[in-house]
């Protein structure tokens, strides 16, 4: 039981991670497909992702150390089984005659079959339940791919990753996997109990969402930062030559592509969203600039300064003071007011005289 529990400890470990990483290309895809993300539905979803990690883990760990005579420890005790439903006699074996259901359940054979079955049956439940399959046999297939993955791991000790097999192969494992899968599949077919969480496109969305312009402006900044990081930051070694660089990149990223594109950077692509003024008229580079210049180029000036005179003046705080304190204010006032604000728009849409709306939305008129 140890080892089941450590297969759990390290996917509860390693699951934050693996949410915040797939969090944005998820959120995007929601968006995209159905034009919203379902609460419920991302619950669901993530929790599949948890049990995916610990059924995983629980075909590997513990991972043993590789020693000097590491196959030589193994020689012989690992030899893969190719004869189908080899537990029934292993069981019959096992219990030396003394047939009885409680003899058999108490078996070590049997709880090792009856793991083998409830591994895979959650991932049968979400196959119906969360992916919609609708077809047993299609669902068993899947059940059965997945379960052939996690042998095949075993069975080339993770592609080689160790000198020999350090797990058992077995066809019996194939078939009680498989079992498992379709016996989920069934159950989640009769849980009329459960929420429906059905991914259906919401046609009468008429605004931008919250979501939406965070996740637009998460992925302009991530495209901005990594340019400016691993391209700018190596060109020069004079620190306002790289700013006066960075500033121009911003400034042709959000202003000029902007303007090019009819108020759609990258990240607003797509997500589906657009700006444009308030009366209608077309965007000018005026426009832009007073949405995007002072409440993005002035934080990135103000950042710059700061890291000079803290790295020459380390020993007064003063300007590492004022700068958090100016980064404080426009956090308020670019991501805070947007939650306070009926019509979701932030100083800089206040500002600039504009707003966001969706794309499609403002094409299709």
């Amino acid at each position: 039981m140890g080892d089941y529990f450590e297969a759990i400890r390290t996917a509860i470990l390693y699951f934050p991670l693996i949410a915040l990483l797939s969090m944005v290309p998820y959120a995007f895809i929601q968006y995209r497909k159905i034009g919203y993300v379902q609460i419920n539905r991302s619950l669901v979803f993530y929790t599949f992702v948890f049990y995916s990690m610990a059924a995983f883990f629980l075909t590997l760990l513990p991972l043993p150390e590789i020693t000097p005579d590491f196959c030589e420890v193994r020689s012989g005790r690992f030899i893969p089984s190719y004869f189908p439903f080899r537990f029934v006699k292993d069981t019959f074996r096992e219990v030396q005659g003394n047939i009885s259901l409680f003899s058999i359940v108490k078996s070590t054979t049997f709880k090792v079959t009856a793991f083998n079955v409830l591994l895979l049956m959650p991932l049968g439940f979400f196959l119906r339940y969360l992916f919609q399959v609708r077809n047993a046999a299609l669902a068993t297939l899947i059940g059965f791919i997945t379960s052939l993955f996690f042998e095949i791991t075993q069975l080339t000790s993770i592609y080689g990753l160790y000198p020999c097999r350090f797990r058992h192969f077995e066809v019996d494992d194939l078939i009680t996997n498989t079992f498992g899968c379709y016996i989920g599949f069934v159950i989640a077919s009769y849980a009329v109990f459960l929420p429906n969480i059905s991914s259906k496109p919401l046609l009468n969305r008429s605004s931008v969402t919250l979501t939406q312009r965070f996740l637009a402006i998460f992925l302009d900044s991530l495209l901005v930062i990594l340019f400016t990081s691993y391209i700018i930051e190596g060109l020069s070694d004079n620190i306002w030559i790289l700013s006066a660089l960075k500033v121009g990149v911003i400034f042709f990223y959000f202003i000029f592509v902007s303007k090019k594109t009819n108020g759609q950077t990258i990240g607003k692509k797509l997500l589906g969203i657009r700006i444009i003024r308030m009366d209608g008229l077309p965007l000018t580079y005026k426009d832009l600039i007073a949405r995007y210049g002072i409440f993005l180029i002035l934080p990135f000036l103000v950042g710059e300064v700061s890291k000079f005179l803290i790295d020459t003046r380390f020993d007064d705080r003063l300007y590492l003071f004022l700068y958090f304190l100016f980064l404080a204010i426009w956090f308020v006032g670019t991501v805070m007011v947007t939650f306070i604000r009926k019509d979701h728009r932030g100083w800089l849409d206040r500002f600039a005289h504009t707003t966001q709306v969706l794309a499609k939305k403002e094409g299709g008129r």
